[in-house]
C-alpha cells in the first residue's frame, strides 16, 4: 500500500512482509528485543497465525526502514471504557499493535507516524468484517519510554488502566473511525 512519505524518504510503500523480499539483515531500532524479534521471531509467528506484518520500504530498495504487527486479543472490559464495563461481557475484543518500530537512522522523520497511520486504517477495514472496539498496545519500557508514551498519547491513545500492565493504552475505533473514517 503506498503511503504518505515522511520527510526525507522517496517513493515509501508499506507492504505486507515477505520473508523473500525484504531484507531486514541491518535493521536496528535501538531496542534489542524489537531487533531479535523481526530478524529471529517474526516469520514463526507469522506462520502461525499469532501476528501480520506490515514493512515500510523506500523505492526499490528491499531493506525494511520500519514495521508493525497486528494480531487479535482481548482485554478486561473492567479496565477499558465506562460502556465496555456496562456490556455484559468479561472481555472486549480489540486489535493489537505487538510491535511497532523504525530503523534509528528513520527515526524523527515521520515513519513511525505513518506506520500507525497504516495500521489504524488496516484496522478499519478489519473491523468490517470482524469486531474489534479498539487497538491497544503497550508502551515499550527502555531509556526512551517517555518520548514514546508522549507520541502515542499525541496520537490519540490513553491509558487502559489494566492494573497489570499499565503501559498498556488504546484508541477506541470510533476515535479511528472519526479520525480517518
Amino acid at each position: 500500500m503506498p503511503s504518505d512519505s515522511p520527510a526525507g524518504t522517496a517513493a515509501l510503500s508499506i507492504a505486507r512482509f515477505e520473508k523473500a523480499l525484504h531484507d531486514r539483515s541491518a535493521f536496528s531500532c535501538g531496542f534489542t528485543p524489537i531487533d531479535n524479534f523481526l530478524k529471529s521471531s517474526l516469520s514463526d509467528q507469522i506462520k502461525g497465525g499469532l501476528v501480520t506484518a506490515w514493512v515500510a520500504t523506500s523505492g526499490d530498495d528491499p531493506a525494511v526502514l520500519g514495521f508493525y504487527t497486528l494480531s487479535a486479543m482481548a482485554v478486561r472490559a473492567c479496565d477499558g471504557l465506562t460502556k465496555w464495563r456496562r456490556s455484559g461481557v468479561p472481555d472486549i475484543p480489540v486489535i493489537y499493535v505487538r510491535a511497532v518500530a523504525v530503523r534509528k537512522d528513520m527515526q524523527g522523520r515521520g515513519l513511525g507516524t505513518a506506520l500507525l497511520l497504516d495500521a489504524m486504517k488496516r484496522s478499519l477495514v478489519i473491523t468490517e468484517q470482524l469486531g474489534a472496539a479498539a487497538i491497544a498496545l503497550d508502551v515499550l519500557e527502555d531509556q526512551h519510554f517517555e518520548q514514546r508514551w508522549k507520541f502515542y498519547i499525541d496520537l490519540g491513545f490513553r491509558p487502559l488502566g489494566d492494573p497489570d500492565n499499565p503501559r498498556r493504552v488504546f484508541i477506541p475505533m470510533a476515535d479511528v473511525r472519526a479520525t480517518l473514517g
